[in-house]
């Protein structure tokens, strides 16, 4: 039973706050990469400024890799609702505004149809933290094998998903690749 209640701590409790989800995605999820990656810093609620304003991104991640610097921008959305591709859309905008080199958007719901479409054919990855999980719906590797992770559909006809939980053997790099973007090694 200690065991069981140990596993469920990882994961987002269903009445958490937004501000608990940002802290939860930041440290639970994307610092996971932290092993996999040179110089990673993941913060919450980092102001940049874009060529059509300043943004607060929910949570950011730098690091380095082949000598360049990377960002990715990450927003958090603890939402009962399906996201709309309304959501994905103003995140793409954003990345191409800061010049950010991936966007990812971690919901507590699922994604509409459109969403995943749209984030699919832009590059911007789809996160569901759920029942002690993550299920990422989108990933810009296209034609890429992909990695040892249990397969499942997820968000519709069609829309081909990857479970991965935490307690997986590659659950760091696969968050560094598939999340962050880092190229496989």
């Amino acid at each position: 039973m200690v065991q069981d209640e140990q596993v469920v701590g990882r994961y987002p409790n269903p009445g958490i706050t937004p501000g608990e989800f940002e802290q939860f995605v930041a440290g639970q999820l994307l610092g996971a990469a932290e092993s996999q990656v040179e110089g990673l810093v993941v913060s919450l609620h980092e102001k940049i400024a874009g060529v059509d304003g300043t943004y607060d991104f929910d949570a950011t991640v730098r690091y380095r890799f082949a000598g360049m610097d990377f960002l990715v921008v990450v927003e958090a959305k603890a939402h009962r609702n399906p996201i709309k591709r309304e959501l994905v859309q103003v995140l793409r905008q954003k990345v191409q505004s800061v010049g950010a080199h991936k966007g990812v958007l971690v919901a507590t719901s699922a994604f509409q149809a459109g969403a995943v479409e749209f984030a699919r054919t832009h590059g911007i990855a789809l996160v569901t933290a759920a029942e002690g999980r993550f299920v990422f719906t989108t990933r810009d590797t296209a034609g890429a094998a992909r990695p040892a992770l249990v397969a499942c559909y997820h968000g519709g006809a069609g829309v081909r998903g990857m479970v991965l939980a935490a307690d997986d053997e590659d659950y760091p790099e696969c968050v560094a690749e598939f999340l962050l973007g880092r190229p496989r090694v």
